[in-house]
């Protein structure tokens, strides 16, 4: 018995060898076999291109249909989709696809090159990555100049501080806040947003937008979006790019991030944001699986809005002292802004904002357009329309070096007394200051008020003013200018190839509105001096703010190192002066 085991020992010690190599053949075969057999792979089943040829800066939508293993088509750790297109140049784009929430995949493109451009589309799942549909379509050339962009992000030369379309054709901000109310008169299904007709008739090309506010995709859950409310954001940013309105997209408004326990009163978090089924607001800002869905979310409104030119910046948190961010505030807007800047394809820029009038060098320091909220003036009794000019000035001067964009993104006081003298002073010197865009007054319901024909007229007016005058390719510096009169003064901005300067009489500063309107002097034979005006002949070209007129022009010489004295034409209230180098 000993005998015989020990024989078939033997026997096993001798086919050992045989046996480890046969096994080891097998292990190297099966770890060059893929875990999950092709079969098992997602699919797409059908690819819809709506147009083969499209217009440069318009709209390539792709429809799909997908074979894939997931229970939540809005939770892309189950399912993603994903573009690869190549342009004319060779230039990659990767661009995140979307369901629609209703009958269809999507992915979204807007092309920036004229010429034949190519394409792979991938499903991927827990399963694997699908094989890639292919195709091509072509791009026609158009007259749309695309969306915003930092003015040295498209060309070196350009100045930091100014936005531009996409081309390099100029672009200065002239609009307002609509926060809350951006549907509220005049909408349709067919015409769209009436805010929107009366904004471009005014000469207005932007609108703060806060979407979440009456619209947001995660009432009632963070993990399942509402298809109507999807839907509506859908028609508005379809209806501003028709228009040639800009969004600033507002992703987080205080109140979404706001309970009970905060200085300002309760928020909507407790009953509008889904997010509070998957964790604690303390926790929104830290958990990593908070984190994880706020990527989700954040990752849609690219896919489905962010091909769109009315896009004009993400606006990742409006008001940020005003949420439960506390110690996080400049960890979590970091990361949320870093969040756009990395993934965003067309790199909108992004903005946020504290509350008013509060610097934020941290957020400033992060975010691509850094911004204040201006409500000094509502806080006395008898408000200032003069002297707001000053504080708006002194504003946009605070942010010029951080050599970013900057604007005032809310101001305004509550009622229409006031108006429309301090709206004018105040977007008038913002202008003069150095800011990219006009200060953006605040309208919603209630002593907040609306755009009054009379401010819809000053926009279109300084509208006028500006249209010609390519900022960003200018490259201007603030200037410092003198008067040795102290009834006036005055801010400016110019370069070699221009600039322009804003006039103000403020022999009237601090006085009533009654005393204001009662008081006018008619400003004869003025002059100011500037310091720093870069040599050359200049063109001015004097510009009655209040009437809309160009007065006749006249020529200055200014000599290098040599104070350059302008003179003055006589002036109510205030002037515009853009001067332009001849030669």
């Amino acid at each position: 018995m000993r005998v015989k085991n020990k024989k078939k020992w033997l026997l096993w010690v001798l086919l050992m060898p045989l046996v480890l190599i046969a096994g080891c053949n097998r292990g190297a075969k099966n770890a060059s076999e893929p875990t999950v057999k092709p079969q098992n792979l997602p699919k797409i089943t059908a690819v819809e291109l709506a147009q083969i040829e499209v217009p440069n800066y318009q709209l390539v939508e792709f429809f799909l249909e997908v074979a894939a293993d997931f229970d939540n088509p809005y939770n892309q750790q189950e399912v993603s989709l994903d573009g690869q297109l190549v342009g004319p140049d060779g230039s990659q784009w990767v661009i995140p696809g979307f369901w629609d929430g209703e009958e269809s995949w999507r992915i979204r493109f807007t092309p920036s090159q004229v010429g034949e451009w190519t394409y792979e589309l991938a499903v991927t799942d827990q399963n694997g990555t699908s094989l890639k549909s292919a195709g091509n379509f072509f791009v026609t050339p158009s007259d749309h100049h695309g969306w915003l962009q930092v003015g040295n992000w498209v060309d070196p030369s350009y100045s930091s501080h100014y936005l531009v379309y996409h081309d390099g054709t100029p672009f200065y901000g002239v609009g307002h806040a609509e926060a809350l109310n951006i549907l509220v008169d005049g909408f349709s299904v067919d015409g769209g947003v009436g805010l929107f007709n009366n904004m471009v008739a005014a000469g207005e090309n932007y609108v703060v937008w806060w979407p979440f506010y009456t619209n947001s995709p995660v009432n009632p859950n963070y993990d399942d979006y509402s298809v109507s409310n999807l839907n509506m954001i859908e028609l508005v940013v379809a209806d501003a790019q028709k228009k040639g309105v800009f969004l600033i997209f507002t992703i987080w408004d205080h109140p979404q991030l706001r309970d009970e326990t905060h200085d300002w009163g309760d928020g909507r978090w407790g009953g509008y944001n889904g997010f509070r089924k998957l964790t604690s607001l303390d926790e929104f800002f830290t958990s990593y699986d908070s984190w994880i869905w706020q990527e989700n979310l954040y990752r849609y409104l690219i896919a489905r809005w962010g091909y769109s030119p009315a896009i004009g910046m993400w606006q990742t948190v409006s008001e940020i002292n005003g949420t439960n961010a506390y110690s996080q505030t400049n960890t979590w807007h970091a990361k949320i802004n870093d969040y756009f800047a990395i993934n965003d394809p067309y790199r909108h820029p992004t903005t946020a904002s504290m509350s008013g009038d509060v610097d934020w060098p941290a957020g400033h320091a992060v975010m691509d357009i850094p911004q204040v909220h201006v409500y000094a003036l509502d806080h006395v009794p008898e408000k200032d329309v003069v002297g707001a000019a000053a504080v708006i000035a002194a504003w946009t001067e605070l942010m010029w070096p951080v050599g970013k964009p900057n604007w005032i993104g809310e101001f305004g006081v509550q009622g229409n007394r006031y108006y429309p003298e301090l709206y004018h002073n105040s977007i008038w010197a913002a202008l003069a200051a150095g800011a990219a865009m006009i200060p953006a007054e605040w309208n919603s319901t209630g002593p907040w008020m609306q755009m009054s024909e009379a401010m819809y007229a000053d926009t279109a007016r300084l509208a006028e003013f500006v249209a010609d005058i390519p900022l960003a390719a200018w490259n201007p510096s603030p200037l410092t200018v003198i008067s040795t009169n102290p009834a006036l003064s005055a801010w400016g901005l110019a370069s070699r190839e221009g600039g322009l300067i804003w006039v103000q009489d403020v022999s009237l500063a601090g006085e009533t509105i009654d005393t204001v309107r009662a008081s006018q002097v008619l400003r004869e034979k003025t002059q100011i001096d500037i310091a720093d005006m870069p040599a050359g002949a200049y063109k001015l070209s004097p510009y009655n703010t209040w009437d809309g007129e160009f007065l006749p022009p006249y020529e200055v010489v200014c000599v290098q190192s040599e104070i350059c004295t302008f003179n003055l034409p006589d002036f109510y209230q205030d002037i515009g002066i853009f001067s332009m180098i001849r030669g």
